[in-house]
């Protein structure tokens, strides 16, 4: 990081440090919209038929949602943004994509370590990542342009229109990188094709009944991909566990 993209940096932060107070008393509200896309996404993993998937995550779901929660504690949030563009964050942070795989990466080796709570905690970080890039702003990388009256918006609403969620049709990928390049891709191209619209509350609702329900398709699919992971991992830890104990034997 270059040297005035530091000083930015530590500027940058001061000013949210100042503002911090005031925003841990809305994150709590905030994240009521991470927890629905969450829960829903459980539904979804239900109806389409990933049945141990669904069991795996719904009985580990507290420790998914504290992920989901702690995200965005501190000054962790400016972190959240992310352009697939060019590839960058807000000026002076780091990025949802890095966050997003060092995150995931973690969930992954803490589950190798036979930590399963804390493997789910940082799943639901990574959770927490993809669904913000569904976010128009975060992927636009725009702190201002109607960003905080859009997320108000959406935790007032979110419960009250069947549109704004869905049952099944999961999105599954191979790769984390895949989530993250779609989830921003498709923001940014949703708020350009809809952002005319002159009524704001008639564009949030467009906007939204699409973002938010992609963000419960995209969380689906990563839950799915993790439970997959995993099993590739199962193997490993046995053959960790039987080595130990012929150590042990021997």
């Amino acid at each position: 990081m270059k040297v005035l993209e530091k000083s930015y940096s530590y500027v940058f932060k001061k000013v949210l440090k100042t503002v911090n107070p005031v925003k841990k008393r809305i994150m709590k509200a905030e994240c009521i919209v991470h927890k629905f896309i969450n829960n829903q996404s459980l539904i979804v993993l239900k109806n389409d038929g990933h049945i141990e998937a669904y069991k795996l995550m719904k009985s580990y779901i507290s420790d998914i949602n504290a992920g989901v929660v702690w995200a965005d504690q501190d000054l962790k949030s400016s972190n959240h943004f992310y352009n697939p563009y060019t590839n960058k964050g807000l000026y002076g942070s780091s990025d949802a994509k890095k966050e997003g795989i060092s995150y995931y990466t973690r969930a992954l080796n803490e589950y190798f370590h036979g930590n399963i709570k804390d493997s789910m905690f940082y799943l639901g970080v990574a959770c927490h990542l993809i669904q913000d890039l569904t976010v128009p702003q975060h992927a636009n990388v725009h702190l201002l342009n109607n960003h905080k009256s859009y997320e108000n918006w959406v935790i007032r609403t979110h419960r009250y229109h069947d549109e704004f969620k869905i049952q099944e049709g999961g999105i599954y990928f191979n790769s984390l990188k895949h989530y993250i390049d779609f989830n921003s891709k498709e923001a940014i191209n949703i708020y350009r094709k809809h952002s005319h619209v002159q009524n704001r509350q008639v564009r949030f609702h467009i906007i939204t009944s699409k973002v938010l329900t992609m963000a419960q398709a995209t969380t689906a699919g990563l839950m799915f991909k993790f439970y997959k992971d995993i099993q590739e991992i199962k193997p490993l830890i046995a053959k960790e566990h039987k080595k130990h104990f012929e150590n042990i034997l021997y």
